[in-house]
């Protein structure tokens, strides 16, 4: 499907629009820096969570899951608010409650001595893990003008990618050192902590205490944006800001009242189908790919490509296709997504993963940096943080799905001992991201229909 034209396009050139960038205020680019080390500690953890729940507290493939699905819905439940009390409370306090919040449930998980400390550590750490994108987001857009705001917003997508990139290493190198030669398999060892001395830890464990110190600089990061940096007004934008209604409530019911967000809610909810894959990378893959190529392969390495290409294909995709409608570019990089899944039904080989990841990552470059711009570019002048929360529930709903949905395929196809036929997993997977971008295709008109003009107020 060819893309038009958009007639709201920048009528600037490439040059003049980078050139803009770098005269962004210096908030946008602490903003980069803070991503960068928050997203180590997220990128760490999302593969490193169902194994660390089956291998360290023994709960199974099933187990794993619905405790995987309990935390998303924490997090569906917190990510409901959390955009409202931004608007109120601000931008940069409530990055640094939620960093702050997340460097020490990530410590207590790496420290956890039994199950229940573990889960209860685990579904502290939701308020942060629900805060962190939707409020960066709103920071990269109070930060940039309008004019800059595509590559804006791609470079924030290669500031958590860079992350993505450092991850893979961190995961294996880790699990290498708790590696045992002779048996191949992971096994504890002493690792020496600062103030705590001398303590057996696992593989796991140690991969969630580099997320604490990664979030720790994160919040660090956070108190050199100055306090008023949020209220900036480009003149491009528009009138300025108006002033959070003191009740987040009310901004809340505010924001649900548009007509044009219910629209794009039912987007975001297809386009969840898509994104469910990327949640299948962390939940099922690892295992699987564990159970069917052994414990030595190079899990953490091999998905760090996806962050490794992003790098260079987000820009690029964001210069060609700057001048093209956002909604047609996300509906086609969805497509091509969405048969990622179809290869791994071919084989389990590494040629087979690597065709995957390119093929997820070629899709996503295109679709998810026009995305975060797409959110806030329809949100009303000065709800950008509850608009943008709001639109990341379906995905962290589908998250919930995707918790108990990955334990249950993995029992009936992929199992730890038996007869497995992981060909079915992914098929079954494969057929439901592609239910996303063909929802999408039927429902454009729905979804692109104009409404007037909303305002805060």
């Amino acid at each position: 499907m060819a893309a038009a034209i958009d007639p709201e396009a920048p009528k600037t050139t490439l040059a003049e629009d980078l050139r803009a960038l770098v005269q962004c205020p210096r908030e946008l680019w602490l903003i980069y820096l803070a991503t960068f080390f928050e997203y180590v500690g997220i990128f760490t953890f999302l593969p490193t969570l169902p194994l660390w729940l089956s291998g360290d507290f023994r709960l199974t493939d099933k187990e794993a899951g619905w405790w995987a699905a309990t935390f998303s819905m924490l997090v569906s439940l917190f990510v409901f608010l959390v955009g409202s009390i931004a608007d109120v409370a601000g931008v940069r306090r409530t990055l640094l409650v939620s960093f702050s919040l997340a460097a020490l449930t990530r410590l207590a998980m790496s420290l956890a001595g039994d199950r229940t400390a573990a889960i209860a550590a685990l579904l502290a750490f939701g308020f942060a893990y629900a805060t962190t994108s939707p409020v960066l987001q709103t920071a990269v857009q109070r930060a940039s003008s309008k004019r800059t705001r595509a590559f804006a917003f791609s470079l924030w997508y290669v500031s958590f990618n860079v992350s993505g990139a450092l991850s893979g290493p961190i995961i294996d190198g880790t699990r290498k050192y708790f590696l045992d030669p002779t048996t191949r398999t992971m096994v504890p060892r002493s690792v020496h902590l600062p103030l705590l001395g001398d303590r057996m830890m696992t593989a796991n464990a140690a991969i969630l205490g580099v997320g604490f110190l990664s979030a720790a600089i994160a919040a660090l990061v956070v108190l050199l944006l100055r306090k008023d940096f949020e209220h900036r007004v480009d003149p491009e934008d528009g009138p300025a800001p108006v002033k959070a209604k003191s009740n987040p409530l009310a901004s809340l019911k505010e924001v649900i009242a548009h007509k044009a967000f219910w629209r794009f809610m039912l987007m975001l909810a297809l386009l969840s189908l898509v994104r469910m894959m990327f949640q299948h990378m962390h939940f099922t893959w690892p295992k699987y790919v564990l159970r069917e190529r052994g414990e030595n392969f190079p899990v953490g390495t091999l998905w760090s490509l996806n962050s490794v290409l992003i790098l260079v294909l987000a820009p690029l995709g964001t210069a060609l296709t700057r001048n093209r409608k956002p909604f047609e570019v996300l509906l086609f990089g969805a497509f091509i997504s969405s048969l990622s899944p179809f290869v791994l039904t071919l084989g389990s080989t590494m040629p087979f993963q690597l065709a995957m990841i390119l093929l997820l990552t070629v899709g996503e470059a295109l679709w998810s940096p026009r995305l975060y711009e797409y959110n806030v570019s329809i949100a009303p002048r000065g709800r950008e943080a509850t608009y943008v929360s709001l639109a990341a529930l379906p995905y962290f709903l589908a998250k919930f799905l995707v918790g108990p949905t990955s334990g249950y395929l993995l029992s009936a196809y992929c199992p730890a001992q038996g007869p497995r036929n992981p060909a079915v997993l992914w098929a079954i997977i494969g057929l439901t991201t592609m239910l996303g971008p063909i929802g999408i295709f039927f429902l454009r008109h729905t979804i692109q229909k104009k409404d007037e003009p909303a305002t805060a107020g």
